[in-house]
C-alpha cells in the first residue's frame, strides 16, 4: 500500500480484511493436511451441533466412523463423485436457504470451501490414530529454521519462516523501507515517540554496517521505552482512576502504572512480571514495589452504588480477575465455564472455580456501613501507603514551613506575655479617659446578593427575615454628617425571632456568622473612593477568626463569635485616614458572607465612631481586670488578657493567616496510597455456582489449575496466588510465551501471527506461521522472558525492514498481509497521535511517573449523579503536556480525544483496540485544544527553521520534521502553494499555522508507515 493511501481507504480495507481468511496459494500442496487444515474446519464449524455431545441429523462429524456413516441425509461424499457430494452441496447453500451448512454463524469462507474440496478429491481420508489435540495445547517446540532458496536475504530465524512461506507461494519480499522511514518506524514503535532531530541526524549520517544495530539499541535504553510499551499492557489489566459503574468515583492507583513503566524499562522478566502482578503480597519479605505491582487484580472495576449487594460486587470482581488471568496468560475464553462447560475448548466448570478458590480469599473492597441500610455502601480498600512517593519532597517542605510559622506565632505570644505589665500601665491610665462617641446611621440603600428578605426596624437596624441563603453578601449606602469619623461600628444583634436568638441565621443551637470581609468606599460624582481600614477590634472574636480577618483582603479569613452565641456582639473597624464629613458624604459598604451553611448575620445596626481610643475595645470583663492592680490578677485573668491581646494583634494575625494556608496545602497534598491485594487470615470456601449464580452454590472446589494440563495432579501446585503465578509462567502451561509473542507482534505489525490474539482456543484462528509463532515463544522463554530481547529479535529481521508499499497485485492477493509480503502499515494508536504532535511542536514533557493529569477537554464531561462531585481543572505546566499514558482515566468518562481514536473505557480487559476511521478523528485533529495549541507552537518552531534559508528550503525542512523523509516534489509544491495563499488572504504568521496544521493531520503523520 503506498503511503499516499487515504485513512478512508486504509480502513475500509481493515473493515474488509476482518471478514476474510489466511489466503491459501495456488502452489500449495495439492492434498491439505488433515490436522492442521481440514480438521480445524470441522472443529470450529460443524462439532457444535454434530458431534459427542449434540447429533443433529443423526450425523457425528468428529470421529472417523461418524465420517463414514453420514447421517439421516445419507453420506457426506461420493466417492466416484467428490464434488457433488452432500457436504459441499451444503456448504455452498445461499445464506437464505434453510439447509445451508453451518446452520449459525456465517458462512465458510471461499478458501475455507476450497480446502474441503481439494481434501475430498484426494479421497477425504480420515487419517488412521488420528488423536484430536488442538495446537494452542500442544507444548511449543522449537523447529529448526527452514531452508530457502534467497538465504542471503536472511537476517534471523524470523525471516527464514517468513520467507519459506513466501517462496511456497512465488512470491517475493519487498525491497528494504527507506532509512529515513524505516528510522520512524523503529522509534514509534520501540518508544511511541517520532525521532528526535539529533536522533535523525545521528541516524541518516552514520554509514556503519551496524547502524541500524545501535539506533534499536538506543531506543530501547530510552525511558519513553516503558511509557510506550505499558500502554498496551494497562490495556490488558484494564487500569483506570475510578471505580466504574454510575458513581465512578476516583481512587488511587496510579503508582501500580508507574510500577508497569519501571518494569518495562528494566526489562523485568516476564515470569517475574507475572508473580509480582498476580500475588506480589504473598513473595516472602515482599517489597513495597512487590505488593504496588498487585494493583494490577485491584484494576477490577468495583461497584459502590447505593443498593448493590457487596457480596455480590465481589463475586463479581473474583469472575472478572479469573476470566483477566486466563485471557492474559493463556489466551482462552475461560469465562464461558463460569456458568457450564466449555462448548468448545476442554475446559469444565470445576476447572473455572479451581482458578476462582486462587482469587476468592482476598479482602472485602466494598460494603455497607450499616448493614441495615441498603444505601450505605462505602469502598473499602484495602490500600497501602506510598514511602517514596513524588509527593514526598514537597510536604516536607511544607511540613518544615508550618513548624516554622508556628513557632513564629509561639515567639509573637511570648513576645506579647513579657510586654503585658507595660501595656497594662498604658491602657490603666487611659480607661477612665475615653471620649468614644457614636452616631447611628440611616441605612438609605440595603440589599442583599440573593435577595433575602428583610425588615427596617424603630432603633435604626435591619433584620433579615424568611430562609436564609447558604452565602449571602449585604450591600449598603449610608450618609454620614459630623465633622471627623475615625471609623465604622457593626452590632450584631440578638433577636428572638432570629433562630436561637441569633445573631447569625443559620441554625438554632449554633447561631453562628462568619463576616468574611468588610469593606467601604466614599461615593463622589467621579466614582468610588476605596476606604483603607488599618484595625479592627470587637467585643468578643472566636478563636483563629478575629474580627482582623474582615479587613486582611483574604477570602478564608473573617470574624465569628463561636461559643457566644445568644447573645449580641460589636465590632469597630478604625479607617487609617479620618474622613471630614462636615458638609456630610454618603459611604457604600459591602459584607462578604461566604462561608457557608446560612452563617450569616441575622440582625444588624451601623454607626460611625467619632474617635478611636485603646480601651474602646476592650470586652468588659478584660477592662475590670485591668482597673485592678496587676499583682492582684489571677492566672486566668492574665491568661485572657494575653490571649485577647494575642487576638487583636496584626502580627500575630498575619502569622496565624499563614499558618492556616500552609495547613491548607498540606490537606491538599495528602501521602500517596495505593490499592493492593491482600489475602485474609482465614481462607474462604469456594463452591461451584450452579448456572453461575453465587446464591445457588453446589460443591465445596479448591485450587487448582485445569486438567487439560495438568491431569490427576490439579490440586498439587499450591493453593495460593503465588503458586498460579508460577505455574501460569511454567512448561506446563502451553500458552504464556505463545499469547505474549503473538500480542508483541501484533503491536508491531496491525496483526498476530494468530489473528484472534483474544483466543487461542478452537473458536480462534488458525497461526499463519505457527513455526514461527513456537520458535519466538521458545526465543523469549529461553533469553530469560526478556522483552526488550524479544524486540530486538523481530525489529532486526528483514522481515519488519520491508518497504509497507504494495507493489503489482499484492492487495489482491495478500490484503491483510498474512504471509508477510511487505512492512507494517497501520495507523497510530490514540496516545501515540497525541504524543507525536506535542512532540513536533516542542511542547511534549519528558517528566515521568506521578499522579495522573489533566489536559483540556470540554466542560462538563465529569458531571454525575451520585457520588463525590469531581471537577475536572486543568493541570498547570507541563504537566498539561506529559504522555498519554498518564491521562487520567475516568471510566465513565474517558479523555474524548483519546476515545474517538478507539482507546477504550477500561471496564474489562482489552487484548487489542480496533482502528476505526470517523469524521471525528478529524474534528479532533482540527479543532480539539491540544492539536490547536500544538499546531500554534509546531507553527512558530517551523518558521524559525533555518530563516535565511529561500521558502521551499525551509517548507522541505518544515516537512523532514514532521516525516522524517523529504518530500516529493509534487508533495511540496503543494506545501508552497498552501503557505502562499494563506500567506496573501492573512499574513505570514498564519501561513506557517496552516503548514503546521496540515502537517499534523496528513494521514501518513498519524500512520506509521
Amino acid at each position: 500500500m503506498s503511503r499516499r493511501t487515504s485513512i478512508a481507504g486504509l480502513c475500509i480495507i481493515l473493515g474488509f480484511l476482518t471478514l476474510t481468511e489466511p489466503a491459501r496459494s495456488e502452489e500449495r500442496r495439492s492434498v491439505p493436511d488433515f490436522r492442521t487444515e481440514v480438521w480445524p474446519i470441522f472443529k470450529q464449524h460443524c462439532v457444535e451441533c454434530h458431534g459427542s455431545k449434540r447429533v443433529e441429523g443423526g450425523l457425528r462429524i468428529d470421529t472417523a466412523a461418524g465420517w463414514k456413516q453420514g447421517g439421516e441425509s445419507g453420506s457426506l461424499f461420493d466417492p466416484r463423485d467428490h464434488g457433488n457430494g452432500e457436504l459441499l452441496r451444503r456448504i455452498q447453500l445461499p445464506a437464505s436457504d434453510t439447509a445451508r451448512m453451518p446452520a449459525v454463524g456465517e458462512p465458510l469462507s471461499p478458501a475455507r470451501i476450497q480446502i474441503l474440496k481439494d481434501w475430498l478429491a484426494a479421497g477425504g481420508q480420515w487419517p488412521d490414530a488420528f488423536e484430536d489435540r488442538h495446537w494452542a495445547y500442544v507444548a511449543p517446540q522449537r523447529a529448526q529454521p527452514p531452508d530457502v532458496s534467497n538465504a542471503a536475504w536472511c537476517q534471523n530465524a524470523v525471516d527464514r519462516f517468513v520467507l519459506a512461506e513466501l517462496e511456497r507461494r512465488g512470491w517475493n519480499p519487498s525491497p528494504p523501507a527507506e532509512r529515513a522511514t524505516l528510522l520512524r518506524r523503529v522509534a514509534l514503535d520501540l518508544t511511541g515517540l517520532p525521532p528526535s532531530r539529533d536522533l535523525a541526524e545521528r541516524f541518516l549520517s552514520n554509514t556503519a554496517p551496524d547502524a541500524y544495530e545501535q539506533l534499536v539499541d538506543e531506543l530501547l535504553a530510552s525511558p519513553a521505552f516503558g511509557e510506550r510499551w505499558a500502554r498496551p499492557w494497562l490495556d490488558l489489566a484494564r487500569y483506570a482512576d475510578s471505580h466504574g459503574f454510575q458513581r465512578d468515583d476516583l481512587r488511587g492507583l496510579w503508582p501500580y502504572r508507574d510500577w508497569v513503566i519501571r518494569a518495562m524499562n528494566s526489562d523485568q522478566p516476564y515470569d517475574e512480571f507475572t508473580l509480582h502482578q498476580l500475588a506480589g503480597d504473598l513473595i516472602p519479605d515482599a517489597d513495597e514495589q512487590s505488593r504496588i505491582a498487585t494493583g494490577f487484580h485491584r484494576s477490577t472495576p468495583t461497584n459502590v452504588e447505593a443498593g448493590s449487594d457487596p457480596e455480590e460486587t465481589r463475586i463479581n470482581q473474583v469472575f472478572d480477575r479469573v476470566n483477566t488471568t486466563a485471557t492474559v496468560w493463556m489466551g482462552v475464553t475461560m469465562e464461558c465455564a463460569q456458568c457450564h462447560d466449555h462448548k468448545y475448548d476442554p475446559f469444565t466448570q470445576h476447572d473455572y472455580y479451581g482458578l476462582l478458590a486462587y482469587f476468592n480469599s482476598t479482602e472485602l473492597e466494598a460494603d455497607r456501613s450499616n448493614p441495615k441500610v441498603p444505601g450505605s455502601i462505602r469502598f473499602l480498600g484495602p490500600t497501602m501507603a506510598v514511602r517514596h512517593d513524588p509527593t514526598d519532597h514537597r510536604r516536607a517542605e511544607l511540613s518544615r514551613q508550618l513548624n516554622a510559622a508556628i513557632r513564629r506565632i509561639e515567639t509573637r505570644k511570648e513576645e506579647l506575655r513579657q510586654d503585658l505589665q507595660t501595656w497594662a500601665a498604658e491602657m490603666q491610665g487611659t480607661i477612665s479617659g475615653g471620649d468614644t462617641a457614636y452616631q447611628m446611621l440611616e441605612l438609605s440603600v440595603f440589599q442583599t446578593r440573593k435577595d433575602s428578605s428583610f425588615e427596617r426596624l424603630d432603633d435604626g437596624s435591619i433584620l433579615l427575615t424568611g430562609k436564609p441563603a447558604a452565602t449571602d453578601d449585604y450591600l449598603i449606602e449610608t450618609r454620614i454628617d459630623g465633622p471627623r469619623i475615625a471609623g465604622l461600628r457593626l452590632e450584631t444583634l440578638a433577636d428572638d425571632r432570629l433562630p436561637g436568638k441569633g445573631p447569625g441565621r443559620g441554625e438554632a443551637e449554633r447561631p453562628n456568622f462568619v463576616l468574611n470581609s468588610f469593606r467601604a468606599w466614599l461615593v463622589g460624582e467621579s466614582g468610588h473612593e476605596a476606604l483603607e481600614f488599618v484595625e479592627a477590634r470587637a467585643s468578643f472574636s472566636q478563636k483563629n477568626l478575629p474580627v482582623s480577618g474582615a479587613i486582611d483582603d483574604d477570602p478564608k479569613t473573617g470574624w465569628a463569635i463561636n461559643p457566644r452565641f445568644h447573645e449580641s456582639h460589636w465590632a469597630e473597624f478604625r479607617l487609617k485616614e479620618p474622613i471630614d464629613a462636615a458638609e456630610g458624604r454618603t459611604i457604600a459598604i459591602e459584607m462578604v458572607q461566604s462561608y457557608g451553611g446560612g452563617r450569616t448575620i441575622g440582625r444588624l445596626r451601623l454607626s460611625s465612631v467619632s474617635s478611636w481610643t485603646s480601651q474602646s475595645n476592650l470586652p468588659n470583663d478584660l477592662a475590670k481586670t485591668l482597673s485592678k492592680p496587676i499583682e492582684s490578677w489571677s492566672g486566668e485573668e492574665t491568661a485572657a488578657l494575653i490571649d485577647w491581646r494575642f487576638q487583636q494583634d496584626a502580627g500575630a494575625t498575619a502569622l496565624r493567616s499563614q499558618q492556616r494556608d500552609l495547613e491548607d496545602e498540606l490537606a491538599r497534598t495528602p501521602v500517596v496510597s495505593t490499592l493492593v491485594m491482600r489475602e485474609l487470615t482465614n481462607p474462604r470456601p469456594t463452591h461451584r455456582f450452579e448456572r453461575g449464580d453465587h446464591r445457588t452454590p453446589r460443591e465445596e472446589v479448591l485450587p487448582g489449575t485445569p486438567a487439560l494440563f495438568t491431569g490427576e495432579h490439579r490440586n498439587s501446585i499450591g493453593h495460593d496466588r503465588a503458586a498460579l503465578a508460577r505455574w501460569l509462567t511454567s512448561r506446563d502451561n502451553p500458552l504464556v510465551g505463545r499469547t505474549e509473542v503473538n500480542r508483541i507482534w501484533a503491536e508491531l505489525f496491525g496483526r498476530g501471527l494468530v489473528a484472534t490474539t483474544e483466543d487461542f482456543g478452537v473458536k480462534g484462528e488458525q497461526p499463519s506461521h505457527p513455526e514461527l509463532l513456537d520458535w519466538l515463544a521458545e526465543e523469549f522463554r529461553q533469553s530469560g522472558w526478556s522483552r526488550k530481547h524479544l524486540l530486538r529479535v523481530i525489529v532486526q529481521s528483514r522481515t519488519y525492514r520491508q518497504s509497507s508499499s504494495q507493489p503489482g497485485d499484492a492487495a489482491q492477493r495478500d490484503p491483510e498481509n498474512i504471509w508477510l509480503s511487505r512492512g507494517p502499515r497501520i495507523r497510530l494508536p490514540a496516545e501515540a497521535i497525541r504524543d507525536q504532535a506535542l512532540a513536533l511542536a516542542g511542547l511534549l514533557s519528558d517528566k515521568l511517573y506521578g499522579p495522573p493529569v489533566r489536559p483540556p477537554q470540554p466542560d462538563g464531561l465529569w458531571k454525575k449523579v451520585g457520588g463525590e462531585p469531581l471537577e475536572y481543572d486543568v493541570s498547570p505546566g507541563e504537566d498539561r503536556s506529559r504522555r498519554g499514558v498518564y491521562i487520567v482515566w475516568k471510566r465513565a468518562s474517558p479523555y474524548p480525544s483519546l476515545m474517538n481514536f478507539d482507546a477504550t473505557a477500561r471496564l474489562a480487559c482489552q487484548v487489542a483496540r480496533s482502528r476505526t476511521n470517523t469524521p471525528m478523528q478529524a474534528l479532533t485533529l482540527l479543532n480539539d485544544p491540544v492539536y490547536v495549541e500544538a499546531a500554534r507552537a509546531l507553527a512558530e518552531r517551523l518558521r524559525k527553521i533555518e530563516a535565511h534559508r529561500p521558502l521551499e528550503e525551509r517548507l522541505q525542512r518544515a516537512f523532514e520534521h514532521c516525516l522524517i523523509r523529504s518530500p516529493d516534489r509534487e508533495e511540496l509544491a503543494v506545501i508552497v502553494d498552501l503557505w502562499e495563499s494563506q500567506r496573501d488572504a492573512a499574513g505570514e504568521e498564519s501561513a506557517w499555522q496552516a503548514v503546521a496544521t496540515a502537517l499534523l493531520n496528513l494521514d501518513e503523520t498519524i500512520t506509521k508507515e
